[in-house]
């Protein structure tokens, strides 16, 4: 008995043999490019048997009578069809609004973020033969984990967003999250979409954010989901986050629902990169009530099973042990899942935030820290941003040459200066964060940070913190 029937052209034999072979690695796939015997019986057989069938569909798929037929038999035996288009032509009736997978780009890799999604809608049905844990789960992009992403915005920074882009450009960050809300055409700052591509082609990662952000301080109720798929034309990204739902139910179904709804509407409207984000709801009072949220957190991850999912670090508790607690109950549902499922925290750029949360299970951030405040590079605290003047000494021990040319270049200003120290500090602070995580180091990461007492106080507070 197979865990996947793959039905298929034999004109897309080259494509389905290449992915035979990958999925084989974790499952007992069937298909018949190596039939023996009478046909029909045999096909009939294994697919009655299958534990899901995966459907490669093409135009030469849609011509086939037999790969109609036995898809047909899938259904009639009750297997779970997981469609996979190859190209533009529509899946038959009535299978046309099943969920499947876009592979038209895929590369034959088995790191390409479709054949991960694919992998990942499997493992919904078949639990795989050995458990994926992945440290660096690097689809074709080059995020790997954990990632700090910085962070642009037009609120409350001190770089206007085409400044903060090509600041990030010049130095050559590897991953920066753009609002969505600063790049509505009618407000789109002039060049800022050349200073992206000029990133991608740069090798760097780009992610949008709804701009829920920014309206919501601006206090604009103009802002809603057609307009920020109208911000998404003609943006170069890698990924995208959903129009998010900032105020959801209470009813952890209702929750889930309203998610998955908003993210299909996105991939329909905006891009089809987008990703999830789980809000909350707000206590009558004060704070969030975090009670339901892993459990929301891991079904809205399997329903649609996307890269990344992401929470917004201010409502996971009122301070960083509380909030480290909930990461920590999220990461053990989502290890429930039989895939390596990664966990984003939005609003989260200070340095003992980012490493303790790491510690508890998250393997993604983004801030605007490095545009807003200034960090001191030896004690890892974050000061006010006229406060450069005590820390601008340290940027003669940068790797970076941009950092060390900006040093006396007159026409580089306060802003931009402070900003390239900020760089620097977090591109070491990352790869020194990447290393403790893979050698199991964080608790001396976080000692060397915020000192013993305070990491005692850690474990008192979550005595798994560094398991």
């Amino acid at each position: 008995m197979a865990d996947v029937y793959v039905i298929h052209s034999s004109k897309d034999n080259d494509k389905t043999h290449r992915m035979v072979k990958l999925l084989e690695a974790q499952w007992d796939v069937w298909w018949d490019y190596n039939l023996v015997g009478d046909y029909s019986e045999v096909i009939e057989r294994e697919i009655a048997k299958a534990k899901c069938a995966v459907v490669i569909w093409s135009k030469d798929a849609s011509d086939s009578k037999p790969v109609r037929e036995e898809v047909r038999l899938a259904e009639r035996h009750q297997v779970p069809i997981i469609p996979i288009h190859l190209d533009t032509v529509e899946m038959m009736y009535p299978f046309a609004g099943r969920s499947g997978v876009n592979f038209i780009s895929w590369d034959d890799s088995a790191a390409h973020s479709c054949f991960e999604q694919l992998v990942a809608k499997i493992s919904n049905v078949v639990p795989q033969k050995k458990s994926v844990r992945q440290l660096v789960p690097s689809p074709q992009i080059s995020l790997t984990w954990p990632s700090l992403l910085l962070s642009v915005s037009s609120h409350e920074t001190q770089l206007v967003p085409f400044d903060a882009v090509k600041a990030l450009r010049l130095f050559g960050a590897s991953a920066i999250l753009v609002s969505a809300y600063d790049l509505l055409p009618s407000r789109r700052p002039k060049g800022i979409i050349q200073e992206l591509r000029q990133i991608q082609e740069d090798g760097g990662f780009i992610l949008i954010d709804s701009g829920n952000y920014e309206a919501t301080r601006r206090g604009d109720d103009s802002w809603t989901a057609s307009k920020f798929a109208e911000a998404m034309k003609d943006v170069p990204h890698d990924w995208a986050y959903c129009f998010d739902v900032v105020t959801p139910r209470v009813e952890p179904d209702r929750a889930i629902e309203s998610v998955v709804r908003a993210v299909k509407r996105d991939r329909t409207a905006a891009t089809a990169k987008i990703l999830p984000i789980v809000h909350a709801p707000k206590e009558t009072l004060s704070g969030y009530n975090v009670k339901d949220l892993p459990y929301i957190v891991k079904e809205v991850a399997a329903t649609l099973s996307a890269p990344l999912i992401a929470v917004a670090e201010r409502e996971l508790g009122s301070g960083l042990i509380d909030r480290a607690k909930t990461v920590k109950r999220i990461r053990r549902e989502l290890d429930k899942l039989p895939y390596y499922q990664p966990l984003h925290v939005l609003g989260t750029g200070n340095p003992w935030s980012i490493a303790l949360l790491a510690a508890a299970g998250a393997n993604s951030f983004d801030g605007l820290e490095w545009c807003r405040m200034v960090v001191d590079q030896q004690t890892h605290r974050l000061h006010h941003f006229q406060h450069f003047d005590f820390f601008k000494y340290q940027m003669s021990f940068s790797d970076s040459q941009v950092t060390l040319d900006a040093i006396d270049d007159p026409k580089i200003e306060y802003a931009g200066k402070v900003a390239l120290h900020n760089l620097d500090y977090y591109r070491q602070f990352e790869v020194r964060l990447a290393n403790a995580m893979k050698y199991k180091q964080m608790e001396n990461m976080l000692t060397d940070m915020i000192g013993p007492a305070s990491v005692q106080q850690i474990r008192n507070a979550i005595p798994d913190i560094f398991q």
